[in-house]
């Protein structure tokens, strides 16, 4: 049911409409029609502020606007990452035709979710020679060999200008700092390795990525999910010569069992985690693993140093919040600001080897801890069966627990 305001401004604009002899009351500016006329689906959140306008910039026969607000979500990159875009846009309604017609649209933000670029490998095909060159040099020249990228572990942030003039309605650029990839062509006379770094970029509304690689030889922009894609770890590293060793565990190619929780609320985890907080360990519940004996608990901070915040191992598939204070086990986020925390449950089939990791403290990527556990305390390897990964933000209410 309408609310009294909506009402008194629907009979305003109608009488205002009737006095200059309109035939066409502006109606209501539906979802659906705002969304058809964007170009844009899913829409996470949508919000309308009609009114008259007696004065239209673009003439007199417009005699109401809405002033939209839109938020929604694209996946990028062979699903890789996502970004979530809210923009403005203001309509006019055209008393003749009837119409709403778009005329205004304003990027208000735009984030993309990295978190799963780094460590993921891709290739390339069918590239031609002189693009090849400007990433090779002469090692490319008359080739027409294979290109195969490989973000690092740790990555740079991705850092949107809204106010850059090559911005579309539809396309947004960025800038990154010390994102490296290492890249190889591979040919018939042989392989070739180098390393580049991401410089810039842009994402569109289609879904497409499109990086900018640059090193000593030149600078190329490619489209990832178009003229490369998704591989898996081991795919390049059988590719690329590198020894694929029975220690190494490729997660890409493993088993992932559901982990659940209930100490995030409203998409971060409880204020109650932190280290100030409270330093209460997060619940965590999963389904028993065939063949485990052992999990592993590993939490790091993703957004910027791998800090280690947690780590046991422990026969158990249900541990209750606030299960660990002892802060020799579980230390809790404190570094200011928003951070984003990644807790991996790892089923073992056996006691992992012998070793003490410092919680609070810098530690690796998760891949190091999966290599480590795989192997078993007798010392064969092979012992990592699969593994259940969470994650969430947290924000720091005070900014003085210092940063790193």
């Amino acid at each position: 049911m309408k609310s009294i305001a909506s009402k008194t401004l629907a009979l305003g604009l109608t009488l205002a409409f009737l006095a200059t002899g309109c035939s066409k009351a502006p109606t209501e500016l539906t979802d659906d029609a705002a969304k058809n006329s964007l170009g844009i689906s899913n829409v996470t959140s949508i919000a309308h502020n009609q009114s008259p306008v007696s004065d239209s910039e673009y003439g007199s026969n417009y005699t109401a606007q809405d002033k939209v607000s839109v938020t929604y979500s694209v996946d990028l990159a062979d699903g890789l990452l996502n970004q979530t875009v809210t923009k403005e846009a203001c309509f006019y309604f055209d008393r003749t035709s009837g119409i709403w017609d778009l005329k205004e649209e304003t990027l208000v933000s735009c984030e993309v979710d990295t978190t799963d670029l780094p460590g993921s490998s891709w290739i390339s095909e069918g590239l031609n020679a002189e693009l090849l060159t400007g990433l090779f040099g002469d090692a490319a020249k008359d080739s027409n060999g294979t290109l195969y990228i490989r973000f690092l572990k740790k990555m740079g942030m991705f850092s949107f200008n809204l106010a850059n003039d090559k911005n579309t309605s539809s396309e947004r650029f960025f800038e990154t700092i010390g994102t490296n990839v290492k890249i190889a062509l591979v040919t018939d006379s042989g392989i070739t390795e180098g390393k580049a770094q991401v410089r810039g970029g842009s994402v569109t509304d289609s879904g497409e990525l499109f990086l900018d690689l640059e090193n000593d030889y030149g600078r190329v922009n490619l489209c990832f999910g178009k003229d490369a894609v998704a591989i898996s770890e081991r795919e390049y590293d059988e590719a690329t010569g590198k020894e694929v060793s029975a220690s190494k565990v490729y997660m890409d190619s493993m088993p992932v069992f559901e982990l659940t929780t209930t100490s995030i609320e409203d998409g971060e985890w409880k204020r109650e985690c932190g280290r100030q907080e409270g330093n209460l360990s997060p619940s965590l519940t999963w389904k028993p693993v065939e063949g485990a004996t052992r999990y592993v608990i590993v939490m790091i901070d993703i957004t910027t140093t791998r800090w280690l915040y947690w780590y046991m191992i422990t026969d158990k598939t249900e541990l209750s919040e606030g299960e660990f204070t002892d802060p020799e086990v579980y230390t809790g986020p404190y570094p200011a600001g928003t951070h984003t925390y990644e807790i991996h449950v790892i089923a073992l089939k056996d006691e992992p080897q012998d070793v003490s990791f410092k919680v609070d403290a810098r530690g690796g990527d998760i891949q190091s801890y999966v290599d480590f556990v795989n192997t078993a305390k007798d010392g064969s390897t092979g012992n990592v069966i699969s593994y259940g990964t969470i994650k969430a933000p947290y924000t720091s209410p005070e900014l003085y627990y210092g940063y790193r």
